[in-house]
C-alpha cells in the first residue's frame, strides 16, 4: 500500500510484520473467517438496538409472590391514584414515543401502596389525645424538665407503630417467614422513619412537623438531649425537599427500604426477590414520568442514593440511644424493644 504519515501506522499487513517481528506466534493471528463472523454479529446487534423499544411489558419475570391482590372494599377509589401522578395526555405521549408502560400488576401495586401511605400517615385523634393529654401539666420552659424527651419519644412511637402497620399490608411482606419480618422490622423502621420525617419537612421554618402539628426545632431537641443529631437529620430534610419527590416515590422508596437486606434473613433471596421488583416498578414508573428522557438514569440514580444516606442516619440512630442509655435517659419500653 502507498505509505504516508497516517498509513504507517494503520496498514493492516505492516502491523501483522511488526508484531511477529517482536514475537507473537502466528498462531495467534486471528482467521478472517473468524472476523468476519465477528462482524455480522456485531452488524446484527446494531440492527438490533435500532428496533424501537417494545411497548410490551417490561414485567415478564415478576414473582408469584408479587401478584398484587384486589383491593379491599373500602377503597373503592383505588384505581384513581396511578392516574393522578400520570396523566392521560403523558401517558398518550409515551404511547407515540413507544415507552415501556406499566403493567396492570404494577398499576395495582402503586395504588396499593399510595393508598395505604395515605391511610397510616397520621395516629388517630383518639391516640394523638391519649398521649398528649399527660403535657399539659409539665413545664416546657423548665430546662430540667423531662417534656421535650418524652414528647419526641412518644410521638416516635406512634410513628413506629404506623411503620409497622404500613409494612403489613405491602405486597410481598406476607409471603416471607415471621422470623424475616420481625428482623426487616427492627432494622427498618428508623429508617423509615427518617423518611416520614422528611416527609413532615417545613422549609420555611427549618423544623419538623410532628403529628399534633406542631414544629419540632433545633431547640426542641436540644432540651431533650439529642441536639447532636437533629443537624444530620435536618441536612437530610433539606436535600429531600429539593428533589420534589412525589407520593408515588416516597410509597415506593420505603417498601424498597423495608425489603432490604438485613444481618440474619433466614431467607436472603427472597427479600432481594421482592424488592427487586419494588425497584423494577420505581424505574418504570420514573421511566414513564420523565418521558423516557435522558433524565430518567439521573433520577433513578438520585433516589436510589437516599438509600446509603438513611443507612447512616439508621447507625447514628442506634448510637443515639446507646448514648442515651449511659446517660440515664430510658427509652420507653416499645423503641427499646424495636431499637
Amino acid at each position: 500500500c502507498e505509505m504516508d504519515m497516517y498509513m504507517r501506522r494503520k496498514c493492516q499487513e505492516r502491523r501483522l510484520k511488526k508484531c511477529l517481528a517482536v514475537g507473537m506466534r502466528p498462531e495467534c493471528v486471528v482467521p478472517e473467517t473468524t472476523c468476519a463472523i465477528k462482524r455480522k454479529e456485531k452488524k446484527a446487534q446494531r440492527e438490533k438496538d435500532k428496533l424501537p423499544v417494545s411497548t410490551t411489558t417490561v414485567d415478564d419475570h415478576m414473582p408469584p409472590i408479587m401478584q398484587c391482590d384486589p383491593p379491599p372494599p373500602e377503597a373503592a377509589r383505588i384505581h384513581e391514584v396511578v392516574p393522578r401522578f400520570l396523566s392521560e395526555k403523558l401517558l398518550e405521549q409515551n404511547r407515540l414515543k413507544n415507552v415501556p408502560p406499566l403493567t396492570a400488576n404494577q398499576q395495582s401495586l402503586i395504588a396499593r401502596l399510595v393508598w395505604y401511605q395515605d391511610g397510616y400517615e397520621q395516629p388517630s385523634d383518639e391516640d394523638l389525645k391519649r398521649v398528649t393529654q399527660t403535657w399539659q401539666e409539665a413545664d416546657e420552659d423548665d430546662e430540667e424538665s423531662d417534656l421535650p424527651f418524652r414528647q419526641i419519644t412518644e410521638m416516635t412511637i406512634l410513628t413506629v407503630q404506623l411503620i409497622v402497620e404500613f409494612a403489613k399490608g405491602l405486597p410481598g411482606f406476607a409471603k416471607i417467614s415471621q422470623p424475616d419480618q420481625i428482623t426487616l422490622l427492627k432494622a427498618c423502621s428508623s429508617e423509615v422513619m427518617m423518611l416520614r420525617v422528611a416527609r413532615r419537612y417545613d422549609a420555611t421554618t427549618d423544623s419538623v412537623l410532628f403529628a399534633n402539628n406542631r414544629a419540632y426545632t433545633r431547640e426542641n431537641y436540644r432540651k431533650a438531649g439529642m441536639s447532636y443529631v437533629i443537624e444530620n437529620l435536618l441536612h437530610f430534610c433539606r436535600c429531600m425537599y429539593t428533589m420534589s419527590m412525589d407520593n408515588v416515590h416516597y410509597a415506593l422508596l420505603t417498601a424498597i427500604v423495608i425489603f432490604s437486606d438485613r444481618p440474619g434473613l433466614e431467607q436472603p433471596h427472597l427479600v432481594e426477590e421482592i424488592q427487586r421488583y419494588y425497584l423494577n416498578t420505581l424505574r418504570v414508573y420514573i421511566m414513564n414520568q420523565q418521558s423516557a428522557s435522558s433524565r430518567c438514569p439521573v433520577v433513578f440514580g438520585k433516589i436510589l442514593s437516599i438509600l446509603s444516606e438513611l443507612r447512616t442516619l439508621g447507625m447514628q440512630n442506634s448510637n443515639m440511644c446507646i448514648s442515651l442509655k449511659l446517660k440515664n435517659r430510658k427509652l420507653p419500653p416499645f423503641l427499646e424493644e424495636i431499637w
